[in-house]
């Protein structure tokens, strides 16, 4: 049997050099060309590329505003993921058919948890389920993955298994805001119409961890041993894709690179994982964490989002998904109204070598940024609440 590089790697030298070689890839990459970002909002007619190609529209297009349908909403991260893979190392060419496959969305917070966090839920939260169920399909249908594992490690709730509560993030269906899906149903379905892919969820809170060294960096002033527990999932895994709400907060945008956050094990910094926050800047932190197994594709937005000190809940159908996770955010920012550049987060993640946020670099395909756009609130709060809202 033919073994796949990252196998090779880990046998050759374990995961630091296979992340080694991931980050000369990516740094290659955001020298040499373009990175290239798809961009879809739920009224997206049609447009033409950089190279004067026609991009068709979507077939019922909608007010960025209104209430979409599941497949409304499943056409839209098709759309995107079709127009933001367009080369050789895009998302289908990426991922072999033998991968494991880790999609890590953010659910941070779920319905019921307002003693513990001090607000009120609403969707934009947590990443849309819909999103996620139209990734997973996609992925299936173009043989990207033999297993394909949801994981998340929340900072506010606890799997059954761990609490007293009645329902957790994996089983909650969400009030019906995202058409009742509820992620153990999702996957039930999933394993049932594709009996030939193993489909699972991972609880990052409890899966055994490892501590690591971040990746080519001295150590850090708040973190007196410069390393971090990360769970197996994802320093074993072969591909990972971040999947991310549209949220201001106290960094300026939480999106898929601030969804790291939810790789720490909650059995080693705490639930709420104060520990965690504590190890040093926010921006600092979790570009930290994004290093020990940068994200393979990133996807940004769906039907809600937050804004404000208050974390008000926003209507605004928008999908942006690529290869480069920073240069997702960048496009993600810029959406939001915010200017990527001078995010500390992104900064530090392009000077890493994990990609470019000028958006001068990145080719927008689809949507462009003032039809995308809808300014969001800033998040001028610092709190551990919304600290944790991420």
């Amino acid at each position: 049997m033919t073994m796949r590089r990252r196998e090779f790697l880990l046998a050759a030298g374990g995961a630091a050099l296979a992340l080694a070689w991931k980050r000369k890839d990516l740094e290659e990459n955001s020298k040499t060309a373009l990175a290239t970002v798809g961009v879809v909002t739920s009224d997206f007619a049609g447009s033409r590329a950089r190279d004067g190609s026609r991009i068709a529209g979507l077939a019922e297009p909608r007010p960025v505003n209104a209430d979409l349908t599941s497949a409304q909403v499943d056409a839209m991260v098709r759309k995107a993921l079709e127009i933001g893979d367009t080369s050789a190392s895009g998302l289908t060419n990426h991922i072999q058919p033998t991968d494991w496959v880790v999609i890590k969305p953010n659910i941070v917070f779920c319905p019921g948890l307002s003693e513990v966090m001090h607000v009120d839920f609403v969707p934009g939260m947590v990443a849309d389920l819909r999103v996620v169920r139209g990734l997973v399909d996609y992925l299936v249908e173009h043989s990207c993955g033999r297993r394909i594992t949801i994981a998340e490690a929340a900072g506010a709730w606890k799997c059954l298994e761990h609490s007293k509560e009645k329902t957790d993030g994996w089983t909650t269906d969400w009030g019906g805001v995202f058409g009742g899906l509820s992620y153990k149903s999702m996957v039930t379905d999933f394993s049932k119409r594709y009996p030939k892919v193993r489909f699972d969820i991972v609880d990052l809170n409890f899966d055994d961890a490892v501590e690591k060294a971040v990746p080519g960096k001295p150590l850090a002033k708040g973190n007196a041993t410069g390393k971090y527990f990360v769970p197996k999932t994802i320093v074993e895994c072969d591909r990972l894709i971040s999947v991310a709400a549209m949220k201001a907060n106290p960094v300026g945008a939480s999106l898929s690179i601030k969804n790291y956050f939810g790789i720490g094990p909650g059995s080693k910094y705490g639930f709420p994982k104060l520990k965690l926050h504590e190890l040093g800047d926010p921006s600092e932190v979790m570009v930290d964490l994004f290093s020990f197994h940068p994200a393979d594709y990133a996807v940004v937005g769906g039907c809600f989002g937050v804004e404000g000190d208050d974390q008000v809940n926003v209507r605004h159908n928008v999908i942006v998904a690529g290869r480069n996770a920073v240069a997702v955010d960048a496009v993600a920012a810029a959406v939001m109204g915010f200017d990527p550049t001078e995010m500390l987060f992104l900064q530090n993640a392009s000077k890493k070598g994990f990609g470019t946020c000028d958006l001068a670099r990145i080719e927008m395909r689809g949507s462009s940024l003032e039809e995308a756009r809808r300014r969001f609130k800033a998040d001028t709060s610092w709190r551990p609440a919304s600290a944790l809202v991420s």
